[in-house]
């Protein structure tokens, strides 16, 4: 079986990306391995939409909700657990940071938050599943 020392966990706050760090907690547990927790916030796409205090108020108040109890989750399973944060477009930002971090392992939940449905898997999910090179667990 394959070591691994990085687990990255994409968190939104649904079930779904908790079922994820569970299992990603198992995992770490195994391999003495650490988690970084990763909430993307979701910026304006259209260029010249001016980004508001409101707009970094409410997500950083949506970032709050995912990562805390998902810390404490964590640390009462005993896993070392830290987190970080990035905004843009949740897929490609996830497969950038796991890439410069040099994670290990990626386990993210099937399906998160995101407005777009798929049949058998999240579009995140899916996105990162078919564009990165590092190993993905998607856990449904």
């Amino acid at each position: 079986m394959a070591k691994f020392n990085k687990i990255l966990v994409p968190l939104d706050g649904s079930s779904n990306s908790i079922r994820g760090l569970d299992r990603a907690i198992e995992i770490a547990k195994g391999n003495n391995a650490e988690i970084t927790g990763f909430y993307v916030f979701h910026l304006p796409f259209a260029a010249g939409i001016k980004y508001t205090q409101k707009m970094k108020d409410d997500a950083q108040a949506k970032a709050i909700k995912a990562i805390g109890p998902a810390m404490k989750r964590a640390q009462k399973a005993g896993a070392t657990f830290k987190y970080k944060t990035g905004g843009g477009h949740t897929g490609s930002e996830i497969i950038k940071f796991a890439q410069t971090g040099k994670y290990d392992m990626i386990v993210i939940g099937a399906r998160g938050m995101g407005g777009a449905k798929e049949t058998f898997l999240g579009s995140t999910s899916n996105y990162v599943m078919h564009k990165t090179k590092i190993p993905v667990l998607v856990v449904k």
